[in-house]
């Protein structure tokens, strides 16, 4: 699937065997639809169709020129996000499940609230602030962009030895795909840096919960996002975190196993709970 036409860049990865739901999956900042196919690969495998979304901005999806210069990105993802799901529920067998990485962790998160979407929310370090705020702060708004555009500027072979220097531990599939995504990043956005939206993100957790959708937070213990006081809120709010030891912000790299289990436990789980209509 690719859909350009007007609407953000999607890849599906259909499920191996009889559907038993699906899986509408969203990037990072400065990542890709193609950097999550390992994980569609083995949510395909114990039957999850997924979709993977390049965000505005990212990959092959339309970039930020003329896009939202009046209103604040985040909330511009998330219309983005909500139309790319209406795009896609033909491919979305039910139970339908969301997931999001880091930025896309806060963004998916606001879609979810949308009553009746999805049966359930997984999310990988969400890229959530305390305080509260929908702004990115300025100095590492540059800086991250000021990094960007190095690696931009570098030949493939450099960009992939920086990825095996900053990532030992992951495989150089996922290696290689880090370093192309970055290829396809539009500066813009991650210079602006506002990619938080507008929605307070413990009001937006409260409400999702509240509609009776379960939440699982994984993040991990090494230069994560995801501090103490960030579990202890999303636990009382309802939340499930799990921490996977030695993992760090990018969890479903550095310990892919431990990421598909308990993804997959998750999924599972909620899906068995979930008949189709």
């Amino acid at each position: 699937m690719a859909d350009v036409g007007g609407g953000l860049h999607r890849l599906l990865t259909p499920a191996r065997g009889p559907a038993r739901g699906s899986v509408f999956a969203v990037h990072g900042l400065a990542e890709s639809a193609d950097t999550l196919l390992p994980l569609a690969e083995d949510w395909a495998s114990a039957g999850f169709a997924v979709v993977c979304v390049d965000l505005r901005g990212h990959g092959a999806s339309p970039r930020w020129r003329g896009a939202g210069a009046s209103r604040h990105p985040g909330d511009v993802i998330v219309d983005d996000l909500t139309d790319a799901f209406d795009r896609s529920i033909l491919d979305l067998p039910e139970p339908r499940f969301a997931y999001g990485h880091s930025a896309g962790g806060a963004v998916i998160a606001v879609a979810a609230r949308r009553p009746g979407a999805f049966a359930g929310v997984v999310l990988e370090d969400p890229f959530w602030r305390l305080p509260v705020t929908r702004h990115q702060d300025r100095r590492t708004a540059a800086d991250a962009a000021d990094d960007l555009r190095r690696l931009q500027e570098a030949s493939a072979a450099e960009r992939q030895a920086i990825g095996h220097h900053r990532f030992p531990r992951w495989d150089d599939a996922e290696v290689e795909a880090w370093a192309r995504a970055k290829t396809l990043t539009d500066p813009w956005i991650v210079e602006n840096g506002d990619i938080i939206p507008t929605a307070p993100w413990p009001d937006l957790l409260d409400e999702v919960i509240g509609h009776g959708v379960p939440v699982r937070i994984v993040t991990g213990t090494d230069r994560i996002g995801i501090t103490s006081a960030h579990r202890s809120l999303a636990e009382s709010l309802g939340a499930e975190v799990v921490v996977v030891d030695g993992a760090g912000h990018f969890v479903r790299r550095d310990a892919p196993g431990a990421f598909a289990a308990t993804s997959l436990d998750f999924l599972e789980r909620h899906s068995r709970s979930r008949s189709p209509h």
